[in-house]
């Protein structure tokens, strides 16, 4: 075989040695913007008016024409194309929580407290019924002082001080008393008053006196009981009035609303 001629080898090596200079100028592109070394536009480009081309090329043509997914979503998508939609959804909001911590944090302490609060509020039956209060628990302001005089009359001798605002009567101390007559006087002639006879005596005295003392108590009771009440009464009479005129503002309100929003 001839050998080529020596022009033509020349030019072979020529352009051996042209790329072998361009890899190793494109290594070190590569190398000085991989090591934060000065950037590209320190490097003076000649512009001779032919050389110097621009070229619009659209971004998703150029990831698909060199197979880059646009997004690390698609990507898990292609890898694993048989997932199901539960494992797609939670890989999907796992990528979205790496991608932003700030985002994350904020949904982790929104969940947790809306489930607190889901735990913590009561079902809508007992928030619309209000808990059950203990009337005698209940205590009005009433401005009763009675008189400490009327208070010892009202209290049984040698027994606690008799409490009007706690005080509670039963129905048969609250029913009318019939009038009773007085039996007619006996004349009794002094031979017959013998020692029976002032026994029986004395103790129906005794006994009329505790009739006539029990009495006289149940009824100074009733009457401050009463005179208690009378006050307790009248104020309570005034706060009904004031929580009607607020239940009746209310109202107002609600309905104002109701025109304009629609029912609650």
């Amino acid at each position: 075989m001839e050998n080529p001629p020596r022009e033509a080898r020349l030019d072979k090596e020529k352009e051996k040695i042209k790329l072998e200079e361009d890899e190793a100028a494109a290594a070190s592109t590569m190398a000085v913007s991989a090591s934060l070394m000065p950037p590209i536009w320190d490097k003076t480009i000649p512009y001779d008016g032919e050389s110097f081309h621009l070229e619009y090329m659209d971004l998703d043509e150029f990831l698909l024409e060199n197979g880059i997914p646009s997004s690390p979503t698609h990507l898990d998508l292609n890898q694993n194309p048989l997932l199901p939609v539960a494992e797609l959804e939670g890989k999907e909001s796992a990528s979205a929580s790496t991608g932003s911590p700030a985002s994350s944090s904020s949904t982790a302490v929104y969940q947790q407290s809306e489930a607190a609060s889901s735990t913590e509020s009561p079902p809508q039956n007992e928030r619309n019924t209000p808990s059950p209060i203990d009337p005698d628990c209940v205590e009005v302001e009433v401005n009763f002082n009675p008189d400490p005089a009327d208070l010892v009359l009202s209290s049984v001798p040698g027994g606690e001080l008799f409490n009007p605002r706690k005080h509670k009567f039963t129905e048969e101390d609250l029913k009318p008393q019939p009038m009773i007559k007085k039996a007619k006087k006996v004349f009794v002639p002094d031979e017959q008053k013998d020692e029976k006879y002032w026994t029986r005596r004395k103790k129906n005295n005794v006994a009329a006196k505790r009739s006539r003392d029990a009495r006289r108590l149940k009824e100074n009771q009733i009457t401050i009981r009463a005179a208690f009440l009378e006050k307790e009464n009248t104020a309570l009479r005034t706060e009904v009035a004031e929580l009607r005129k607020e239940v009746g503002r209310c109202k107002n309100i609600v309905s104002k609303y109701e025109t304009r929003y629609g029912p609650l």
